[in-house]
């Protein structure tokens, strides 16, 4: 088979499809390929800017891709060395004759079927694991130097420029405060394969959680960060989600999102049709009555949420919002 001339879908598609981070390099910059959707089409893929906005581009027109989280370069030249793609010789066919020989002329599909972390691999390029960035220094010195504007700079060889395209906001980051609020809202689709992404809260927790219990928790979060030697390792299995846990189990009388399903028995369980009435004090939304929608499961056996729809006026709510909250913090509303 005969090196390629071009990047093209299919071959940005392969490294999509192996979860491996990967940016093209076109009109001088770089876009993120979030998913093999972006690039579906094989005539014009779609790429994620620094901004976080998408943005059409032509394959043809890739002149390099940086792969992996250190943002390693491929270009063409790169590929088909390792990928094992050579330019047809024009004497061999000549020394074709031999029919017994031709076993041993199919030997180079075997080289043009190696995988693509393989090929990586043999690129220099780092398993993709957490092990980038492995103490609370690098977590500090990443912030100073996306405060600094050093784009091109690398902390542990994670690519300063490929986080900030992966993570919408990080490049206001001035504070390990602001850092954990980009990661911690970050969509759990877009993976940067750095110790960022343990820095993410799933979607689903995050949308049952009040955003003022949120701020708190990465006001402290960020606190106790900060407060650690710059020389402390951060713990392996590190993860935002267990963090949030405790805090709530800290600060809200041993009660978990987990923890919910536990006295679910001992609560009235809601219907639809239902009208409720929110009576956290600590919620945004405290004091909000509205009818039952729906009643959801949330993941993973976490307990369960009620969504409603507002009928009443208060300062952070209106008539007609829908509003999902978890079963402790409502109560049926009499009239």
């Amino acid at each position: 088979m005969e090196p390629i001339k071009a990047f093209n879908n299919v071959v940005i598609g392969q490294f999509a499809l192996t979860r491996i981070p990967i940016r093209v390099y076109v009109d001088n910059r770089y876009l993120t390929i979030t998913d093999t959707d972006d690039v579906a089409d094989p005539i014009i893929g779609f790429g994620m800017d620094e901004n976080g906005a998408m943005q059409q581009f032509d394959y043809r027109m890739v002149q390099h891709l940086a792969v992996g989280p250190t943002g390693n370069v491929i270009d063409l030249d790169a590929y088909n060395k390792a990928m094992g793609f050579e330019e047809p010789k024009e004497e061999e066919p000549k020394e074709e004759e031999p029919k017994e020989e031709e076993p041993a002329e199919e030997e180079p599909k075997k080289e043009e079927s190696v995988s693509l972390s393989e090929m990586a691999q043999s690129l220099n390029e780092k398993p993709i694991e957490y092990s980038d960035i492995e103490t609370y220094g690098d977590l500090k010195q990443l912030i100073d130097t996306i405060q600094k504007g050093e784009r091109n700079a690398k902390i542990k060889g994670v690519a300063i420029d490929f986080l900030l395209g992966a993570v919408p906001y990080l490049d206001k980051a001035r504070t390990v405060f602001d850092l954990a609020k980009a990661a911690y809202g970050k969509p759990d689709n877009k993976k940067t394969g750095t110790f960022i992404d343990k820095l993410d809260v799933d979607d689903e927790v995050s949308a049952i959680v009040d955003d003022t219990v949120e701020d708190n928790f990465l006001a402290f979060i960020a606190k106790d960060m900060e407060s650690k030697p710059a020389d402390a390792i951060i713990a392996k299995d590190f993860s935002m989600n267990d963090e949030l846990q405790k805090y709530l189990q800290d600060k809200f009388k041993q009660r978990t999102v987990a923890g919910y399903q536990e006295s679910v028995n001992e609560m009235y369980t809601f219907g639809t049709g239902d009208i409720v009435t929110n009576k956290n004090k600590s919620c945004q939304h405290y004091g909000s009555k509205g009818v039952v929608k729906k009643i959801m499961d949330l993941p993973n056996g976490m307990g369960k949420v009620v969504v409603y729809r507002v009928t009443n006026q208060g300062p952070t709510y209106k008539p007609g919002d829908v509003l999902t909250k978890t079963l402790d913090q409502l109560e049926k509303y009499y009239g």
